[in-house]
């Protein structure tokens, strides 16, 4: 009896701290990037390293200059905003993530252009290139 009562509370916290460990994905260092592109869409979205925020951060602030996103390591972000060029994008950023969404039909060449530049430019920094 008292090994089975002992087996039970062993599985429950050992599963707890698993559910922990999964969940906030602290100690996880994999980058995890996706891009889709359909006819009218583009998508861009990555998971990373929550330390290479600021990075992440800065270089989206550089690429949409004069706009700015987020300044500091622990903003979220989750809007649809338009550049002085009028590119039109979606981003969604918080400390780890970002996902980006374009769509093409409502704007020009130059301007998907301008954001599948920055999207592939976020791959390099993320793969450490």
């Amino acid at each position: 009896m008292k090994t089975g009562v002992f087996f039970a509370v062993f599985s429950i916290l050992s599963l707890s701290i698993f559910l922990v460990w999964s969940r906030f994905e602290d100690f996880n260092h994999n980058i995890s990037i996706t891009v889709s592109e359909e006819t009218d869409t583009y998508e861009f979205s990555a998971r990373y390293d929550r330390l290479n925020t600021r990075q992440v951060q800065a270089y989206i602030n550089e690429c949409i200059k004069p706009n700015q996103m987020g300044n500091s390591e622990n903003d979220y972000v989750d809007a649809t905003t338009t550049l002085p060029d009028n590119t039109r994008f979606y981003i969604k950023e918080s400390p780890g993530r970002v996902k980006i969404r374009l769509d093409k039909t409502q704007n020009s060449p130059a301007s998907c252009f301008r954001i599948k530049k920055m999207c592939e430019g976020l791959k390099q920094l993320l793969a450490g290139k």
